[in-house]
């Protein structure tokens, strides 16, 4: 078959050759991104209202991220931290110590958020030497065998993967659209009597390592935990010796309007697991918490080869960087905000749509858990077509997650809600 242009050719290649394993969004073949718009090969400009899935915190191609990994590139690509020390990671290291809540001051690198998961379960099986992880269900951690075991977003992601890690126990998480015979001001207090229910017939406490959770929940539907129930989870770990396990992957950063999500609830995890932001497009993860801590993890009972590379590190930096000194974290209170407060006005009202909500620059909208199927695929559909890459999120598919970069201009935001209300508005009158 003879080849007409660089988008079909690449297609061609890409469907013989990448696995179909990955749900391909789009078909779309992109040649280049900066800030909040791709280009694709055929010239056409969208606006990218998904950030790598939230990890371009700053954008694409920012031009200081950019100059910080050509710099790092030309000195040193890699090497192996475990070979010695070089300055992009003792320096990301020493600075994560700085910005994270309370007395996290030690960290382990890896290359993802799941990866990095699987290091925290790791470290919290060593340092208590106790077997049982406690997960929520609706939670979503990654796709590696140990993150797998905590994850119940979707039994898609287990399907094929049991028996994969002994002794993970799951409980349920405050969000009202995941407890339909729950009154929505008696979920907190229904799921912290799951949990106490779980210690009396399941497991007992002191077989507990860790629990694990999202402050703010992500891939399960975009919505926070009440702070009153991450106290709830500090007291109950401190009670019973179990390690408190932050999972910020998606949410760290600035994303929810707070440099980190638990500094909301005034609660500092005992393992912080980082990610995505944290490089701003460069594959790293991080595992931060107390040098005591860390000290209880025997030396070689981890490693990577590629954790804490040192181009990944510069990127890292330059992107914390720009956060800081661009005042990021106070914009995506405010632009949250904004965001949020537009929505519920212009579309809020629509009787498919069962609430906008946001914390920082973490928004969602959600539809009707019966209806969802009918409306999501249409309108993510739709916002394509008038060129805006959009994601949704949830259990059932009900959320619409917007994951704009934290510095996107004021013009493009504007186009970009446009058009998404435009395609909401069209296919809730269509069905």
């Amino acid at each position: 078959m003879k080849v007409q242009n660089k988008t079909e050719e690449l297609q061609i290649k890409g469907k013989k050759h990448l696995s179909p394993v990955m749900t391909r969004v789009t078909e779309l073949v992109i040649e280049k991104a900066h800030g909040a718009k791709f280009w694709t090969a055929d010239g056409k400009e969208y606006i990218d209202f998904v950030s790598g899935v939230a990890v371009n915190a700053v954008g694409h191609t920012h031009e200081k991220m950019v100059e910080a990994i050509k710099k790092q590139a030309d000195q040193l690509l890699h090497l192996g931290l475990n070979y010695g020390y070089y300055e992009t990671a003792v320096n990301l290291a020493e600075k994560l110590a700085q910005i994270t809540p309370g007395n996290l001051d030690t960290v382990f690198f890896s290359n993802s958020g799941a990866e990095a998961i699987d290091g925290a379960l790791k470290l919290a099986k060593a340092a208590t030497g106790r077997p049982a992880i406690i997960a929520f269900e609706g939670s979503f951690h990654g796709r590696t065998l140990g993150a797998t075991a905590i994850t119940a977003s979707s039994s898609k992601y287990r399907s094929y993967y049991e028996p994969i890690l002994g002794e993970v126990y799951h409980v349920p998480y405050p969000y009202p659209s995941q407890l339909p015979n729950i009154d929505e001001e008696d979920a907190e207090a229904y799921c912290l009597n799951q949990l106490q229910k779980l210690f009396e017939l399941r497991v007992d406490p002191s077989r507990v390592a860790a629990i694990v959770i999202e402050p703010v929940m992500g891939e399960g539907g975009y919505y926070p935990a009440p702070s009153s129930f991450l106290r709830a989870l500090r007291d109950i770990a401190n009670d019973y010796g179990i390690l408190l396990v932050f999972d910020e992957v998606q949410t760290g950063f600035g994303r929810t309007g707070k440099m980190f999500a638990a500094e909301h609830a005034g609660v500092t995890p005992d393992i912080l697991v980082l990610a995505k932001a944290l490089s701003g497009g460069m594959p790293l993860g991080a595992i931060v918490a107390s040098r005591e801590l860390h000290e209880k993890w025997p030396t070689a009972g981890h490693g990577s080869t590629f954790g804490g590379n040192p181009v990944s590190c510069a990127a890292a930096l330059a992107n914390i960087s720009i956060i800081e000194e661009e005042k990021l974290v106070e914009r995506s209170e405010k632009v949250g905000a904004d965001i949020v407060k537009r929505l519920q006005q212009s579309i809020g009202h629509l009787p498919a749509i069962k609430e906008v909500r946001g914390i920082g620059m973490m928004i969602g909208i959600e539809f009707h858990v019966e209806t969802a199927a009918a409306y999501v695929p249409v309108i993510k559909s739709k916002a394509l077509e008038k060129r805006l890459l959009i994601m949704n999120c949830g259990v059932k598919g009900q959320t619409i997650r917007l994951m704009l970069p934290l510095n996107i201009d004021k013009n493009v935001l504007d186009q970009g809600l446009s058009l998404l209300e435009e395609a909401i508005t069209e296919a809730v009158s269509i069905n």
